[in-house]
Parts: C-alpha cells; structure tokens; sequence
C-alpha cells in the first residue's frame, strides 16, 4: 500500500501511511476493510465503499488535491486544522503510528 500510494504522487506518504494504519486499526477493521476505506472517509455520515483498496487511495489523492493547497504547511498542523478526525486527539495519536516500508 506505501508503494502504490507514493506512485500515486500523494504529497507526505508516510504520514498518509500512519492514516491508513491508524484508521483501519493496521488493516484489521474488518468494517472499514470490507469497504475498502483506508481512510475511514465518509459522504454525509456514511462510510464510503471503494471497489478496491487502491480506488481508495486514488480518493485520497484527488483529496489531497483539493484541500492541501500550501505545500508549505506541516502536514499534521493541516489535519488538526481542518479537522480531518473528530478527535481532538488525532494528531498526537497518529504521530505514534510506526510505519513499516516495503
């Protein structure tokens, strides 16, 4: 999943890496797995469902594209300020996730 969101050209990879950990409890959740949402992403309160885990991973990119406009922003400052988790807790507790590449 690392491999194919960095060629996907997703700005911070390692950190959208911790997301996807974080989100999918490191891809147990079977609620978010069955859907394949890596990123718990909803439209209006529901959970979205992709076709596959990598469709997932394109959303996110086209997300991305979207909302992160000053690449100059320290991405975790730009999760906590658009409150991309309910959880005021989020940032610190993604900062935590241990990533393993490869």
């Amino acid at each position: 999943m690392f491999a194919y969101i960095v060629a996907c050209g997703i700005k911070h990879p390692e950190i959208v890496m911790q997301q996807c950990l974080l989100e999918t409890g490191h891809l147990g959740t079977t609620f978010l797995m069955k859907r394949n949402n890596l990123f718990a992403f909803r439209f209006t309160e529901e959970y979205m469902h992709f076709v596959s885990w990598k469709e997932s991973i394109e959303y996110y990119k086209r997300w991305q594209d979207k909302h992160y406009k000053n690449e100059g922003e320290n991405y975790y400052s730009f999760l906590k300020r658009i409150h991309y988790s309910g959880s005021p807790d989020y940032v610190d507790v993604l900062k935590r996730v241990s990533i393993r590449k490869g």
